[in-house]
């Protein structure tokens, strides 16, 4: 009666043992939106005037130019394509957050994490802006230069893959690195991806399984040319 008793018990245990973990797991790959990173009134120093018909004003205009300049600088820098350090080429900006380095790389530096706890996106895309101070863009045809990049924000399955396959190019969260944002909405992060690294975010984008990342020039084409052409004008 007694080991009849003590078996009973024990395999109870392991049965909620083995309900929690599938639990946690399935929490965790499921597609999530976290309200802790969840922002709906964006800072206006960034997100100013945006609404769902694409009425981007003159502030997205800016940033966007200030961003191409900023990465085309950097781009200019790389001696060796072969040697890039793709968790680390775009991220050269790492805003104070909350007494810490916004980023956190792993141990052998692969890839990198944004705080799990949360945080303000357009904050953390002020101070980004911040230290981009030119806008003047290369005298040639942008098209060539990049594409922008639509992200839906707080949307992520944490299983790896995209970090994996853009060889850390997006974090650990799936998303792309800062020194390619340039505006953020409630719902949305822009960014625009220099042509050089193009393939990795592709990769990337390939197997997200959330839908999170589209290429503005393929959901908005006439647009994606107008945004390129009215950066001229400014």
């Amino acid at each position: 009666m007694g080991n009849s008793f003590v078996l009973t018990v024990g395999l109870m245990m392991v049965l909620i043992a083995v309900k929690y973990m599938v639990s946690n797991s399935l929490n965790h790959r499921r597609r999530s939106r976290r309200s802790a990173f969840v922002s709906r009134t964006p800072d206006t120093s960034s997100t100013n005037d945006y609404n769902t018909n694409y009425d981007f004003t003159d502030a997205f205009y800016i940033n966007l130019r200030k961003t191409i300049a900023f990465t085309e600088q950097i781009i200019s820098d790389i001696k060796d394509v072969s040697k890039i350090d793709y968790a680390k080429v775009l991220r050269t900006t790492d805003p104070v957050y909350n007494g810490q380095p916004f980023h956190i790389h792993n141990p052998d530096d692969s890839w990198v994490s944004t705080p799990q706890s949360g945080f303000d996106y357009s904050a953390i895309l002020t101070a980004a802006l911040s230290v981009r101070t030119q806008t003047q863009v290369p005298d040639l045809n942008l098209s060539s230069l990049g594409r922008i990049l639509q992200f839906e924000i707080d949307i992520t399955t944490h299983d790896g893959a995209p970090v994996f396959e853009s060889h850390g190019f997006v974090d650990e969260s799936d998303i792309p690195p800062i020194d390619t944002w340039f505006y953020i909405t409630t719902r949305h992060l822009y960014c625009w991806i220099p042509t050089l690294f193009i393939d990795k975010m592709q990769g990337a984008i390939d197997v997200e399984i959330c839908g999170s990342y589209h290429w503005l020039g393929e959901i908005k084409p006439e647009l994606s040319q107008e945004i390129l052409n009215k950066l001229r004008l400014l």
